[in-house]
């Protein structure tokens, strides 16, 4: 028999210890190749690395579709989230032949590209603006007692910031008797924060009963929650929460921007506008009427606003459990790792609840950090010590990413027509 010639190795015998260390991280798994190409895996070689977490998650590979962006300004995270967004929404569907979509919470105007390349409708909040939307519009279900625990969820959390501090037993149950009579009131259109401040000032003969007090002497009880919701309805932020929505999203469309530049510089402001329009999301992205949905991103850049306060929080958190339910991948933004604690003392109940909003985010995608993170990487996100400590040593437009329990490092990749897309106002992203 002829033996066709080739090539011709010594055989080498070593233990395990020792042959793992001569091609040191060829044999990362990968995720496959089902997605959209993000860039090459370092730790394989340079091989292509591909992303999605609705395909993941289909696989069993993901548990959750919600996905953690982290690093420095300049570190290239615009960079992820924006080239993810444009290779997913703009080239794959949905199941039953639907586009992705796309909404995003953009407090500091920086996706005006984006939308225009995807063709999302742009819509900027401002005070005393003519873009109104109206938080309390539908709840994502036609079920009254469903739609009374989301409106309750996010009015007790609209007040509970308005107020700085937590409401009395009293306040938290009128909330919810005043939410319960607008919901299951019939009208013609859906209740508005107005509706709401003039039952605290008019209680109804129910909510007088149940109170056990005078109807002048429930009102006066309630005069703060009343007076703090002013606040959106005819002082600071007048004008964009404080009638019925001036918009109207498109079903088959691909999504849109919420630019909420105008409050960026006011942190107290900016939480209070990025929990109304969470709302006001909810009742878009809750499905699609019976019939197949599309699969969703919401996108909340600097989340760390939301994490002031334990019900902001908490209202957070509520959001990213809806995920599988209405299948939509949340991507939260932030910069250092610290954000995720920073607004909270530890051991509160906020701080309890924001580093619980990590075991809903199984796709960590983590670019350079300071050497002063290293040690909360390790603790709140469980990497190893070698991982951990390549985080300050992470160039530019390269980040260490964890999937489950799969790790790669990614240098990412920009196509030319998207150098656009990512060139910030600040000139600092990738």
């Amino acid at each position: 028999m002829i033996v066709p010639p080739g090539l011709r190795l010594p055989r080498h015998r070593a233990t395990t210890a020792n042959l793992g260390a001569v091609y040191p991280f060829q044999a990362s798994q990968g995720l496959g190749a089902r997605g959209v190409y993000l860039g090459n895996d370092l730790l394989s070689g340079g091989g292509a690395f591909c992303y999605d977490p609705f395909e993941l998650y289909t696989q069993g590979v993901l548990t959750s579709p919600n996905m953690l962006v982290l690093g420095e300004i300049g570190s290239g995270k615009s960079t992820v989230v924006k080239t993810l967004l444009n290779r997913s929404v703009g080239v794959l569907g949905s199941p039953g032949g639907l586009p992705r979509w796309t909404a995003v919470l953009d407090p500091k105007g920086e996706y005006e590209a984006t939308a225009e390349s995807l063709g999302l409708a742009l819509l900027r909040l401002r005070p005393g603006g003519t873009t109104r939307i109206n938080p309390l519009d539908g709840g994502t279900s036609t079920d009254p007692d469903t739609l009374l625990t989301e409106r309750t969820r996010l009015i007790v959390a609209l007040v509970t910031e308005l107020l700085d501090r937590a409401l009395t037993p009293l306040e938290d149950a009128a909330l919810g008797w005043a939410v319960a009579a607008l919901t299951r009131s019939p009208r013609g259109r859906p209740p508005v924060l107005a509706d709401a401040a003039r039952l605290l000032a008019d209680p109804t003969s129910e909510m007088v009963d149940q109170s056990g007090l005078t109807a002048p002497e429930l009102a006066r009880e309630l005069a703060p929650v009343r007076h703090a919701l002013g606040k959106l309805l005819d002082r600071d932020l007048r004008g964009m929460f404080d009638g019925p929505s001036t918009v109207t999203v498109n079903p088959g469309g691909r999504g849109l921007v919420l630019d909420l530049s105008a409050v960026h510089s006011d942190p107290r402001a900016l939480r209070l506008v990025m929990v109304a329009a969470t709302g006001w999301l909810q009742s878009i992205m809750a499905g699609s009427g019976g019939g197949p949905a599309p699969r969703r991103y919401q996108v909340l850049e600097e989340v760390w606003a939301l994490l002031g306060s334990e019900h902001t929080a908490k209202y957070l958190q509520a959001t990213f459990k809806l995920a599988r339910a209405y299948g939509v991948a949340n991507i939260a933004v932030a910069h250092r790792i610290s954000d995720l604690q920073a607004q909270a003392d530890d051991g509160t109940a906020t701080a309890k609840v924001a580093a619980g909003l990590l075991a809903d985010t199984q796709t960590r995608v983590l670019l350079r950090q300071g050497p002063d993170q290293v040690a909360q990487a390790r603790g709140l996100l469980g990497l190893t010590a070698a991982e951990a400590a390549l985080l300050p040593e992470l160039a530019q437009g390269r980040a260490l990413w964890k999937v489950a329990d799969r790790t790669a490092v990614v240098q990412h990749r920009v196509a030319p027509d998207e150098w656009p897309l990512i060139d910030t106002n600040a000139r600092l992203a990738l």
